[in-house]
């Protein structure tokens, strides 16, 4: 365990009711949250071209189902006009958003009102989130993307997972990719993986075209009492390079992966069972890529007593910059940024929402060079709502 001082900035939160409108003088800094129904939890955000924002969620409807919401902001995180609802069976959710110069490209999964399975559900808005176009792929059992992100020709390549026909419990990690038009850009899915559960959680696109996904499995090592974490390398067209499981003595998964240089990448992620033999903690990978073998360089451990769950990672020079949550007795828990050294050494900690029940979802660096991250704030377990928080470069308010 990494021993840690605590850098604390609260966040103000009022349980019943969201913050109103903030004014011009805080633009570098904010705090707003979003009730557009009773239970509305984050999946995304990102900046848009006028230096606002989008957000993407799901929220729970009058009908007791689920859609795909989107809300635009300015740059002050004010509402710009009504949200935008996306589904066609009220069993539908968001997982990703990428803004597009003309529009915003949105995942999530919806299922099938024929015959009930869960299917990859993508959509292309315009500017103001009007529907441009939808497209869904399943399979003969459920099948969901999590992740997806965009090549040099405007394509979407998404990972997640697909279910064997026939399993229960049998995922195997998924990979497609469709053109900027919604057509398949390969000829066929592709899955990988053993005879028990995986998944496909994040991916990047390397510069060379080469794919790099993360996530977790349970067919890996053979014989395996735990779930792993791992990662997969493919070829432009998703044909397999390596693959490496990460080997722990506790349930592991990884939630994101980034590229260094030099065939090394980080995976960030959540072990569940800390070295204490208490609750969990955010876990970083540093793995060396050479002669298609995989060598973990280094393992790094950040978490308190309580439950610690690793999100996203942005690499920011020589610095690395962690998205997490920690969850406190009682059910308390707060969003924390933690940033490193290149070792993974020295971490400084920034955290938002304590004495609150709000979770991290995403994060991103900013034009100012700030952070904009989204989480969930829950009030009640009939009531929560979507926190947007855009924070000053040095992670403060």
């Amino acid at each position: 365990m990494i021993r840690k001082v605590l850098l604390l900035f609260p966040l103000l939160l009022a349980i019943a009711c969201d913050k109103e409108d903030i004014s011009s003088v805080q633009a570098d800094s904010f705090i707003k949250f979003y009730n557009t129904r009773a239970v509305f939890t984050s999946a995304d955000a990102k900046q848009t071209s006028n230096n606002g924002y989008a957000v993407l969620g799901t929220v729970e409807t009058i009908a007791s189902g689920t859609q795909i919401c989107l809300l635009r902001t300015d740059e002050f995180g004010n509402s710009l006009d009504s949200a935008k609802f996306y589904g066609r069976s009220l069993n539908d959710r968001a997982y990703c958003l990428h803004v597009l110069p003309d529009g915003y490209a949105i995942l999530g999964s919806s299922q099938n009102p024929q015959n009930s399975n869960l299917e990859v559900y993508f959509i292309r808005t315009n500017r103001s989130g009007d529907t441009l176009w939808t497209r869904t792929i399943g399979g003969p059992e459920d099948m969901e993307a999590y992740h997806f992100e965009m090549d040099t020709d405007g394509s979407f390549i998404m990972t997640g997972y697909a279910k064997r026909s026939g399993s229960v419990n049998d995922k195997q990690i998924w990979l497609f990719a469709i053109d900027s038009d919604g057509d398949n850009l390969w000829p066929s899915q592709r899955t990988y993986g053993g005879d028990r559960d995986e998944e496909g959680v994040h991916l990047q696109i390397l510069d060379d075209g080469r794919i790099a996904i993360t996530g977790n499995t349970r067919s890996y090592p053979l014989g395996t009492l735990n779930k792993h974490s791992y990662i997969l390398i493919t070829n432009n067209i998703g044909g397999l390079v390596s693959f490496l499981t990460i080997d722990s003595s506790a349930d592991e998964d990884g939630t994101c992966i980034r590229e260094l240089g030099d065939n090394n990448y980080l995976i960030i992620g959540t072990m569940r069972s800390n070295l204490t033999g208490q609750g969990s903690d955010i876990i970083l990978r540093k793995i060396s890529l050479s002669s298609y073998v995989l060598e973990i360089l280094w393992s790094k451990w950040y978490g308190t007593s309580g439950d610690d769950m690793g999100t996203s990672i942005i690499v920011d020079g020589s610095n690395y910059i962690l998205l997490g949550t920690t969850a406190a007795s009682g059910g308390l828990s707060s969003i924390s940024l933690i940033k490193t050294d290149p070792d993974g050494e020295n971490p400084v900690y920034s955290s938002f929402g304590q004495g609150s029940q709000l979770t991290g979802t995403s994060f991103a660096r900013t034009s100012d060079n700030g952070f904009i991250i989204t989480g969930t704030n829950k009030h009640s377990d009939t009531h929560a709502s979507v926190a947007l928080i855009k924070t000053k470069p040095d992670a403060t308010l």
